[in-house]
């Protein structure tokens, strides 16, 4: 196998890693906001175990934030990165 590993110089996984910087921090952000009120709202209704989250609820809070990531912060962050 001929293979060659040239590492990344420092600081470069923003642009080679776009996701790193804004799409991911953006979903995570949106995730925990619906995250946040889910337990308020089990707070409010009285439950003991307010910060358990089923399966189902927590794939529907995922998807939920990923609709909520735009294209404009999906566009940036490659447009940050100068790939032509």
């Amino acid at each position: 196998m001929n293979m060659q590993i040239e590492p990344f110089e420092p600081n470069m996984t923003s642009f080679v890693q776009p996701c790193d910087v804004g799409i991911i921090h953006c979903f995570k952000a949106l995730y925990c906001c619906n995250y946040c009120s889910c337990t308020l709202d089990l707070d409010e209704a009285g439950e003991q175990n307010i910060y358990k989250v089923d399966l189902l609820k927590g794939m529907m809070m995922a998807s939920s934030a990923w609709a909520g990531v735009s294209k404009d912060t999906i566009k940036h962050c490659w447009d940050h990165t100068q790939i032509q």
